[in-house]
Parts: structure tokens; sequence; C-alpha cells
């Protein structure tokens, strides 16, 4: 009678879910009190299960040591830690993107603590949510699991070699935070920047008006304004964005593994 899990299975499995649980680790959506925690778990193990089904890998036994297996755990939790990396790079390029609006606005002090980032403007809050929404509603969340399906044909579980490149990738992208979030932040910038321009104008041509007691309600108000009449543009250039980060990790895939 054969066994119903062989010793191979096991270790297959024990390497499918180190990749997937350090890639879930990497991506904040999974590390938010929004989804609990016996969820996330039941999640992690579901996927394994069924990428393992899905790609019919099987680890080889031959030479196999249990130093070995501690290696090739360690190497696979780095690759899901990477992959998920990525996706965590766009998500900090939303939040750097409120933080310069909430700047503007002068709402830099209205902080909260986040779980996962720490302490947060509260406009950081809704541009969060909102990536999340474009990242289900695009359909930029089949393409993520897609990729981690390829992954494992890219990058074998019993090759114990990571091509440095994968490092050097994700370091390149992380300019990406920068230079999206004031793509993202521009318009918004710079209204309020008029603003701001307007105001000392008038500190400077009517003194007698205190510009101190109006201009913090009034930038406030202007920007919450411009954020609520071009919601469009968030949606549309984080669409945009979004489009970029598959294309990004899709390549990743292609050429590192």
């Amino acid at each position: 009678m054969s066994p119903l899990v062989t010793v191979s299975d096991a270790i297959t499995l024990s390497l499918f879910f180190s990749r997937i649980i350090a890639l879930m680790m990497g991506f904040a959506f999974f590390n938010t009190t929004m989804i609990p925690t016996n969820v996330r778990v039941l999640l992690v193990v579901a996927l394994a299960f069924y990428f393992m089904k899905v790609t019919g890998i099987h680890v080889n036994m031959e030479h196999f040591t249990l130093w070995k297996l501690f290696l090739f755990i360690a190497k696979e939790l780095l690759i899901g830690f990477a992959l998920g990396l990525m996706a965590n790079i766009f998500i900090a390029a939303f939040m750097y993107a409120a933080e310069i609006i909430s700047y503007f606005m002068g709402i830099t002090v209205v902080n909260s603590f986040d779980p996962t980032f720490g302490q947060v403007a509260e406009l950081s809050k809704f541009f969060t949510m909102l990536f999340y929404l474009l990242f289900f509603v695009s359909g930029a969340y089949a393409e993520f699991f897609a990729g981690i399906a390829v992954s494992f044909e890219k990058i074998p579980l019993d090759l114990l070699v990571i091509d440095q490149g994968i490092w050097r990738y994700v370091i390149e992208l992380s300019k990406n935070i920068f230079v999206l979030a004031f793509k993202l932040a521009f318009p918004f910038a710079l209204i309020l920047y008029t603003v701001n321009l307007a105001l000392a104008l008038v500190n400077r041509l009517i003194p007698q008006i205190n510009v101190f007691i109006v201009g913090l309600p009034l930038q406030i108000f202007v920007g919450l304004a411009s954020l609520a009449l071009g919601s469009a543009v968030l949606v549309y250039s984080g669409a945009g964005f979004l489009a970029e980060l598959v294309r990004d990790y899709l390549y990743l895939l292609k050429h590192v593994g």
C-alpha cells in the first residue's frame, strides 16, 4: 500500500509554502489587519497545494540532506520576498504621493498608526485603499497570481542558485517610489502651490488680512476639492502604474529566472 504523502511530496510542499508565504509577507495587503490571521494562513496553505498540483513539480530526493533543505527554504524565502517587494514599491509610491499632497495641504501633523507602515498621514490610507481597489478591479491580481505559477517554472525549486540580478533589478525599481509619487501628486501639488502663492501675495499686499487664520482652512478645502474633482486623474494614473507593475513583474520572472 503506497503512502498517502511521501517524503518527496512533503519537502516539495514545504518549498512551495516557503516561497508563497514570503511573497505574501512582502506584499503589504496581506499584512494588514483587514485580513484575519486565520484567513491568511488558510490562503497560503491553499495556494501552496494548488500550485503544487497545477505545476506538477516534485523535488528530486537524490543526494538530499537536511542541510540542503534549510538552504533551499532560505532561497525560496528570499525569492518570494523579492517578488512581493516589487508590489510593495508601488504601494509606497501611492503613499508617498499622499504625503506630498498632505504637506501642501498643511495636514502632515494629522497622522495615525498603521501596523504595516507605522506613522502615516490620514490621506495615505485613502491612496492605499485606492491602490488595492485598482489592483483587484483592473485584473492585475490575476497577473500577479499567474506570475507566481510562472516563477516556479522560471526559478526551479531544486536549483540552489539565485541570480544576483534579481536584487539589482528590485533595487533599481525602488527609484519608482519617487518618480511615480511625483507624477501622481503633481497636479494637486501644483494647485495647492498656487493657492499658497496667492496667500503670500495677499499677505504682502494687504497686511490687514490675517492670512494665517484663513490660509489653513482654505488649503484643506482646496486640497479636498481638487482630490474630489480630480479623482478620474488618480484612477487613470493608478491604472497606468499597475500596468507598469505587471510589466516589470513579468520582466523579472522572464529574464532573471
